[in-house]
């Protein structure tokens, strides 16, 4: 991370902007980001592979934004070590104002609260203007960490200037409600998130694959959904077959599968994985569908659960609960 593009320093991975380069630019995406800039909060949300992180660290390296990058994970639990890592990280981002931050201390955890305020508070004075804070992967959070609320208290005393954007496969917590109701949050979403068929096109040109009939690309954009993780799988595997994409229901079922199996199957229950492999080849799926077809009680939540998650799985407005899963997870 560093505190303007091209001036880097070595640091731990939490809190290391992703570097990113020959990328394709989404100004479509970069329009709504500046809108959001007057409002002290931005959440973009989207599925596993959607693009979040290159978008904002492509966002800021364009507009040579000073940032402070925070990887979110199960060990921020422990928010002393929150507390911890955001000194280390104000430190790089302002060298010429170098200061100690406070560690949290066991008699602070009395009023965790006002230490939290104090300390963002001081955090501010510190860094220049303007100024982005980004917490990539916030869903890794644990829901039940004090996290959350040391988050929330720190938001409420950022001054003017500084905007705080969250990266999450989750919607915007309960926490944050109040910002949300204030009108203080931005939102960039997977409807959002996913690429326009120009969009698409020019990715698909970058990667050097763009010999590919008209009709083909129809199929590959319908069946991605603009998915950028779905496109540029598919994209690969045409290269290595010369760069043509004579057929895009052949190509990339492998690795799109290995990719499912990484960001899903791998990290959902038992319980979870078995319901997702006996309804995943549903086009469109009821609740009381899946109840009978699995046996299981709990498909109302599950599904609701993949839903709110962002795990390629689409809930249709109707009077009764209906779901869809992304066409290349089926």
């Amino acid at each position: 991370m560093g505190d303007r593009k091209g001036n880097k320093t070595a640091s731990p991975g939490k809190i290391t902007r992703p570097a990113v380069s020959g990328i394709f630019a989404r100004e479509r995406l970069f329009t709504m980001l500046d809108n959001g800039q007057g409002k002290p909060v931005t959440w973009v949300s989207g599925p596993a592979g959607s693009g979040k992180t290159t978008l904002v660290a492509s966002y800021v390296d364009a507009k040579d934004l000073p940032c402070l990058w925070y990887q979110v994970d199960e060990g921020d639990r422990d928010v002393a070590a929150f507390f911890y890592y955001m000194g280390m990280a104000v430190n790089q981002a302002a060298p010429r104002k170098r200061k100690s931050l406070p560690l949290l201390a066991p008699e602070y955890l009395a009023d965790l609260s006002a230490f939290t305020r104090r300390y963002f508070e001081n955090f501010s004075d510190l860094l220049p203007r303007p100024f982005v804070i980004v917490f990539d992967n916030y869903q890794e959070a644990p829901e039940d960490s004090p996290f959350h609320d040391v988050v929330r208290d720190g938001l409420s005393v950022l001054p003017e200037g500084i905007q705080v954007i969250f990266l999450s496969r989750a919607k915007i917590p309960k926490t944050l409600t109040r910002l949300q109701v204030s009108g203080s949050i931005s939102s960039i979403g997977w409807d959002d998130m996913q690429f326009t068929r120009d969009e698409s096109a020019e990715l698909l040109r970058l990667r050097g694959c763009d010999r590919l009939s008209e009709d083909g690309f129809n199929d590959l954009q319908e069946r991605t959904q603009g998915w950028a993780a779905g496109l540029i799988l598919m994209a690969e595997t045409a290269k290595a077959a010369g760069g043509a994409l004579s057929a895009p229901r052949d190509l990339g079922r492998q690795e799109v599968f290995d990719y499912f199996a990484g960001e899903i199957l791998d990290k959902t229950d038992g319980e979870t994985r078995e319901f997702l492999l006996k309804t995943a080849f549903l086009p469109k799926i009821a609740v009381s569908v899946a109840e009978r077809l699995t046996d299981s009680t709990r498909a109302d939540q599950i599904l609701s659960g993949l839903n709110r998650n962002h795990y390629f799985t689409e809930r249709h407005a109707s009077g009764t609960a209906v779901y869809q899963y992304h066409p290349l997870f089926r």
